[in-house]
């Protein structure tokens, strides 16, 4: 472990979130049965839990559809929406159009999408802190994309970068449901970008069990949800969301973003995936915290 990694792990530590703030802030957590997670605090946190089995509530105009056995749309209707939030501005607009609030939607889509969890049936989780295996120090930032499938929200992209922000993994992931919206506006991701993609989720968590262990940091902004749709429970956290609190409070939160230029930060955008940029912001952020 080079000094400068060793130091930074060190200073690191009172910034961990304690096992009280992680189901707090409704990170996936241990469940007695292995392979599952379980959730606390869900109705204070950005989750949204279904109402029933064969419902689900749109994720971009509200609309509640029914669902088969599977979790898939009964019937496809047009989705019609903003795809973007609201201005917290005196006037408020949706940021999608520029137009002010209740004007009517900017958007088509094909079908409805869902984001709700069945917070009874989180399967298919590992837990990296009970990686023995891997004993060293060390400190990774990590972001996610996602995007909609026919049976909700999955994960589509990862990035993970080290404690001197260099890339030390990314790929692209293929759900096991077919994809119906790439989410591009969100998460930069299109169709071309998956033609040849083959790397699954069990492929991806091969590869994190390489990489964090019992011992491992991870840096993030927003790390409850990357980790939860990731099926990771980790134990050794620090969310800059979390760090750097909006004046509202949890869940409201600052952007990424917007805490970099707030604290003035020197960070080079790269040509990569938008998640390679925002764990490298994050990682930025606690390296240069005062």
């Amino acid at each position: 472990m080079a000094l400068f990694e060793k130091d930074l792990y060190n200073k690191l530590q009172w910034m961990k979130m304690c096992e009280d703030d992680l189901r707090r802030f409704c990170f996936p957590r241990s469940h007695w049965q292995s392979g599952k997670a379980q959730l606390f605090n869900i109705e204070q946190s950005i989750n949204t839990t279904i109402h029933g089995p064969r419902s689900r509530t749109c994720k971009r105009c509200n609309t509640v559809y029914r669902v088969d056995n599977k979790g898939c749309a009964v019937k496809l209707e047009t989705c019609v929406h903003h795809w973007a939030k609201v201005s917290r501005s005196v006037n408020p607009y949706y940021h999608c159009c520029k137009r002010p609030i209740n004007s009517p939607p900017c958007a088509t889509a094909p079908q409805h999408v869902t984001g709700e969890i069945d917070q009874f049936n989180l399967t298919g989780f590992i837990n990296t802190s009970l990686n023995q295996s891997l004993t060293a120090k060390a400190i990774y930032a990590i972001d996610c994309e996602m995007l909609y499938t026919k049976t909700g929200m999955d994960v589509a992209a990862i990035s993970i970068v080290d404690s001197e922000c260099e890339l030390v993994y990314e790929t692209l992931i293929l759900p096991e449901s077919p994809i119906v919206d790439y989410n591009t506006e969100h998460s930069g991701l299109t169709m071309q970008q998956f033609r040849h993609v083959s790397t699954r989720l069990a492929d991806v968590h091969a590869k994190l069990l390489t990489l964090f262990g019992s011992r491992t940091i991870l840096v993030g902004h927003g790390l409850d949800h990357d980790l939860l749709r990731l099926k990771v429970i980790h134990d050794h956290i620090i969310d800059t969301s979390v760090l750097f609190p909006h004046p509202k409070r949890f869940p409201i939160r600052n952007s990424v973003s917007y805490l970099v230029s707030k604290y003035g930060m020197q960070f080079t955008s790269c040509s990569g995936l938008k998640c390679q940029n925002d764990a490298k912001a994050a990682m930025y952020l606690v390296r240069n915290w005062r």
